[in-house]
């Protein structure tokens, strides 16, 4: 730092929606475990010990010397105390394994096979001590056994709900007046207050809630809101459009990676009506690319590039020396309607999500609301940023899907609502990120 709607859609069919306040984790506890030098639980044990936890990923190994790298098996036998509540087991496993529970069997994953996934999700009406057993056994190949458990509410928690913070105030500032568990965010509240505690303006809510997604794929955010609203995945905002505003519609089409995925939702309302609409649902013609591409490797355009492009008189155009390559330019700022711009054309390989990211310098850069235009996929998306909060350091814009069209860019004005000639706008490179 330098200076200081919808109605909700079957989601269910395609991925399992739960929320949760930690992600899994290993069961941990004592457990006594029992090594066999055979696949089927034969005879007698060659080895027993005690176990913080299954957490192993023995790969072409084995367990100890006395257990044979390949067609061996395990037995894991624990008391552990369950609260009231409802909780998600998972196992991961390569090749077989099962999973008891107070004698039950609750997961049967027992054949030969590669690395996969299975889960049970179970309600304890009343708390108390249970007898957990687990059963693995090795083919050949790698060895991998995991089991981890998970709440996933308590004894009043509602199953799949959002979880809801109200404020009495535009700015999610102190404590929240109420808690609330929200089966979906699709409110049209109107010129009424979300709940009797709340103000029916100058008003803001959290919501927060994680979701267990099967495989990656894109998914649609069809979002609706009045005034403003803010969306992040695992802490990463892929949606800002925080000021006062009649009401907005807005569809993103976003590459998600499989596995646990929170999301938090922040809505504000000032006066007038007030609308908070966000429904999420896959796209069933992309779930056949495999991975999100990891990495912040991405394709930069600075000022000297052909794909960027000065709009404005050349003499308000002013060259400093220093940022992403040693050389980038600024101007002043003026209150009203923008007089310079500069202009990054998006030389994207072909279409899909990119983040955005522009550098900011560490000199000529304290305009407070530079407020970047990112047109993509037809539609134009703003994010207005304090270039005074940064120095020599990329600034996310946030994720959007690019078409590829050719004509899909981002904008920065010279306008931004402050005093004329009272602070400089910089112009220095941008990134766009595969994601």
């Amino acid at each position: 730092m330098k200076k200081s709607m919808w109605a909700v859609c079957a989601i269910g069919l395609i991925m399992l929606l739960l929320p949760l306040s930690a992600q899994a984790s290993p069961l941990m506890g004592t457990w006594r475990v029992e090594y066999y030098n055979n696949p089927s639980l034969s005879g007698h044990p060659v080895v027993t010990l005690v176990e913080s936890g299954i957490d192993h990923d023995w790969g072409l190994g084995s367990p100890s010397l006395e257990v044979p790298r390949d067609h061996f098996s395990a037995r894991w036998t624990s008391r552990m105390h369950f609260d009231r509540g409802t909780y998600l087991f998972t196992i991961l496993v390569d090749d077989g394994a099962r999973v008891w529970l107070d004698g039950e069997l609750i997961i049967d994953a027992w054949d030969i096979g590669p690395r996969r996934e299975r889960r049970a999700k179970i309600r304890f009406e009343e708390g108390g001590d249970r007898e957990i057993q687990v059963a693995y056994f090795d083919y050949k190949g790698p060895a991998l056994l995991r089991l981890e458990s998970l709440k996933l509410g308590g004894a009043d928690d509602i199953i799949g709900a959002w979880n809801g913070a109200y404020y009495n105030n535009r700015h999610l500032e102190g404590e929240p007046e109420a808690y609330r568990q929200d089966g979906g965010i699709m409110f049209n509240w109107g010129y009424n207050a979300p709940m009797a505690k709340i103000a029916q303006d100058n008003f803001s809510v959290r919501w927060t809630r994680s979701m267990l997604l099967d495989r990656p794929g894109f998914y649609f955010f069809k979002i609706q809101h009045d005034d403003g609203m803010r969306i992040y995945v695992d802490g990463k905002i892929i949606y800002d459009s925080w000021y006062d505003q009649s009401v907005q519609y807005e569809v993103l089409r976003i590459a998600l990676k499989s596995g646990f995925r929170t999301f938090t939702v922040e809505h504000y309302e000032h006066i007038g009506t007030a609308t908070a609409q966000l429904i999420i649902e896959p796209d069933p013609g992309n779930f056949s690319f495999d991975e999100v591409i990891p990495g912040e490797v991405g394709v930069v355009v600075t000022k000297d590039d052909a794909n960027f492009q000065w709009g404005g008189p050349a003499r308000n155009r002013f060259p400093s020396y220093g940022g992403y390559a040693d050389e980038y330019c600024w101007t002043l700022n003026t209150p009203g309607v923008a007089v310079n711009y500069g202009r990054w054309r998006a030389p994207i390989g072909g279409a899909g999500n990119y983040e955005v990211y522009a550098y900011i310098p560490a000199a000529h850069s304290t305009a407070t609301q530079a407020t970047y235009a990112i047109k993509h996929f037809g539609r134009i998306a703003e994010r207005t940023i304090n270039q005074n909060n940064y120095a020599d350091e990329y600034v996310s814009l946030g994720i959007y899907y690019f078409d590829g069209s050719g004509d899909e860019h981002v904008t920065l004005h010279d306008s931004t609502g402050e005093a004329a000639n009272s602070t400089e706008v910089a112009f220095d490179a941008l990134k766009f990120v595969r994601r």
